[in-house]
């Protein structure tokens, strides 16, 4: 009972850490300086808000694929880079609470709904398209590092 209770706690820390970086980013890119900078781009996504989502899920993806594969290739010589417990937290806590699927499905449904359905497309398409292939890119990277 005890590993599981401590596996809970750790993703529940991971969890609020990488909630606390979404909501982060999102005030970032919709009510400080820089959201003024990133007019030109975030508007393409439907705002400062969409953007947010993106840029969250596409860390996320790039995230996700060097732990990946840091993973993968010390495995495949007997090592551990982290514990499983750790590995949990940032897997499914800071990284699953950091990216948002519900997020990017509403942001594109509102986005649709208002008649912007090619606003829409894009948020969708470079969260997907883009996140697979930084996932990609991440693990090869990491990948050609550590080889």
């Amino acid at each position: 009972m005890i590993g599981w209770s401590m596996n809970l706690f750790a993703v529940a820390i991971g969890g609020g850490l990488g909630a606390l970086c979404r909501y982060g980013l999102t005030l970032l890119c919709t009510q400080t300086p820089l959201s003024k900078f990133i007019a030109g781009v975030s508007h393409l996504v439907g705002g400062g808000a969409s953007f947010a989502t993106t840029i969250a899920n596409l860390c996320g993806c790039l995230l996700l694929g060097m732990l990946y594969q840091w993973g993968e290739t010390l495995a495949s010589v007997g090592d551990s880079p982290l514990s499983p417990r750790m590995m949990l937290a940032i897997r499914v806590g800071v990284l699953g609470s950091l990216t948002t699927f519900s997020t990017l499905v509403g942001d594109a449904a509102v986005l649709g709904s208002e008649g912007r359905t090619t606003m829409s497309l894009t948020l969708m398409s470079v969260n997907l398209i883009g996140g697979w292939a930084l996932f990609l890119i991440a693990a090869a990277s990491v990948r050609g590092v550590l080889s």
